[in-house]
């Protein structure tokens, strides 16, 4: 991973959880980052697809509850990418050429209005299974 890549990476991460003032549910963080991870996997880059999928893997083995949630938001997430355009930033001394931004699309996929009600129902469906596995 490009040094570039890898302090965009950190600092969008970053960015994305330390401006709450309290912290995620474990299954919020679970299901929000699934979103992410499989828009990552969608991206053309190489080293952003092996990243979404490990994200990904790590989520399922850790997951409490039934995978199905997680298919639903994984579904949405497809779905919204057909219909979206990753943003770019555009060279004012050469317009002809700009630079995508996967990443920060990625991270505010959750957002999306047809993605964020997936998300919050599977929250809700997986809400049970992430209580009892607490206990």
């Amino acid at each position: 991973m490009s040094k570039a890549l890898l302090v965009a990476v950190t600092f969008t991460c970053g960015s994305l959880w330390t401006g709450r003032a309290e912290a995620r549910s474990d299954v919020q963080r679970d299901v929000e980052g699934y979103a992410i991870a499989t828009c990552l996997t969608k991206q053309s880059d190489p080293t952003l697809k092996d990243q979404g999928d490990a994200w990904a893997s790590v989520i399922v083995q850790r997951a409490h509850g039934d995978l199905d949630p997680f298919h639903a938001v994984q579904d949405a997430v497809e779905a919204a990418l057909k219909k979206g355009t990753v943003p770019a930033i555009h060279n004012e001394q050469d317009p002809k050429h700009s630079k995508p931004v996967p990443l920060l699309y990625c991270a505010e996929i959750i957002d999306e209005p047809t993605v964020r009600p997936v998300i919050d129902k599977s929250i809700k469906r997986l809400a049970p299974a992430y209580r009892r596995a607490k206990k």
